[in-house]
């Protein structure tokens, strides 16, 4: 049997084979997808159009819905939109729904709150940035709508199986150094569309020390250098959080045999990692902290916020670097927590007071202005730090702004300052 990466093993046996080759077309089973508020309206029209009115989806245990790009409603199409999205779970009797209210949140983030990503599974969702489910040792990768559509129906879908590039990184990271510095440096490296349709695996003794919301960070940014999906082996902290969210499931996690032959390998060492900054309009138009600091670039609001951004160790570094500091004259700090189990969470550790104190403002859980949609929104010529995970011309709401990315780390101490700096 030819040797196998983690990604090769997921698809074969989703595809009930017992190995696959580079480049091979297979039908795979779906393990788990979801859709959202901007989709939903639209794929449901079409489920009944294309299938019936009498359709049923092909297992509504293994369909999650999630309202989070357009919460709370900003306008009356909006509101619509989350209806659209009641209807359909009623009638297709879909538990696994989470509307706008006591439970939310941003779909990625609550994919892997709920439960709802684990080892050794193919998953989708009709968002980009459902690649942050390697963190768990998950085949995860976004598709469109058509292709939703008949995932919903069938509970299948077609797969090319991608070239495999290794990112290897080892050692210790320097204090301050974040997961976004070691994808911001990796997307400087390789360029937008240096992993495109090809897998990205990360390995090495320093991604097996970080955190698990550390390695949702790293897959979830994948997509920007054009990768199908981001994944790694599962580690000692992704296992203890998946315990914690899914206690009662069985884990069959894969890894890549020792002789699997990958595309391209790129190693890093963790000590020659530093801050990172993204400058508009790409994410790969990236430079040093040291370069950055050097221009004095001025920022009038800085974003904390997204499922790249938010999670609740980002919040944390923010809390720790303000320490009661104001945020500087002319700055808007904007906290926007990515679920709102992180928003509980931020209350029951006393991060929201501090926060306040400092003179940001907290908003409820959302996409929000990482969307463009609302909730940010920035003016003409404005600039904003952000620690989401996209900065093209008008990501944000305007084409008319600026939109700089960085870690939590380097947000806060912007906003202290400013301008960007560590």
């Amino acid at each position: 049997m030819p040797a196998q990466s983690m990604t090769h093993k997921i698809l074969a046996r989703a595809a009930g084979k017992e190995s696959v080759a580079t480049g091979e077309f297979l039908e795979a089973n779906v393990d788990m997808c979801f859709t959202h508020d901007p989709v939903l309206e639209s794929l449901r029209e079409l489920f009944y159009a294309e299938f019936g009115r009498d359709a049923k989806v092909f297992d509504p245990d293994k369909i999650a819905l999630f309202q989070d790009h357009l919460v709370p409603a900003k306008d009356a199409i909006s509101r619509r939109l989350a209806l659209a999205m009641d209807n359909f779970a009623a009638e297709q009797q879909i538990k696994n729904y989470y509307p706008y209210g006591a439970n939310f949140g941003v779909c990625h983030i609550m994919m892997c709150e709920q439960g709802h990503v684990l080892p050794n599974q193919v998953i989708l969702g009709t968002d980009s940035h459902s690649v942050t489910y390697g963190a768990f040792n998950a085949f995860g990768t976004g598709v469109g709508l058509v292709d939703m559509l008949n995932v919903f129906l069938v509970g299948k879908l077609w797969f090319r199986v991608p070239e495999v590039i290794e990112v290897r990184v080892d050692g210790q990271l320097p204090p301050n150094v974040l997961a976004k510095d070691i994808i911001l440096r990796l997307l400087q490296d390789i360029g937008m569309d240096g992993a495109s349709g090809k897998t990205i695996e990360f390995t090495g003794s320093t991604i097996d020390q970080l955190s698990a919301e550390e390695r949702m960070t790293l897959c979830n940014m994948t997509v920007e250098a054009g990768a199908k999906n981001g994944i790694m082996a599962l580690s000692d902290n992704a296992r203890a959080y998946l315990a914690r969210v899914a206690p009662n499931a069985t884990l069959n996690p894969v890894t890549t045999d020792p002789d699997f032959e990958y595309c391209q390998q790129l190693h890093y060492k963790a000590e020659d990692m530093q801050a990172m900054v993204a400058y508009p309009h790409r994410p790969d138009n990236v430079r040093t902290i040291t370069q950055t600091k050097d221009e004095h670039v001025p920022v009038t609001q800085i974003y904390v916020g997204s499922c790249t951004g938010a999670k609740f160790e980002d919040i944390q570094v923010v809390v720790d670097v303000l320490q009661g500091q104001k945020v500087a004259k002319g700055v808007q700090l904007l906290v926007v927590p990515a679920s709102t189990n992180i928003y509980r969470r931020m209350a029951e550790h006393n991060l929201i007071a501090p926060l306040l104190d400092s003179g940001a403002v907290i908003e409820s859980p959302g996409c929000k202005a990482c969307y463009g949609a609302h909730g940010g929104i920035l003016g003409d010529n404005e600039s904003c730090l952000s620690t989401t995970n996209r900065n093209f011309r008008g990501r944000m709401g305007n084409p008319n702004s600026f939109v700089y990315l960085a870690s939590p780390y380097v947000a806060a101490r912007s906003a202290l300052n400013g301008y960007i700096t560590d």
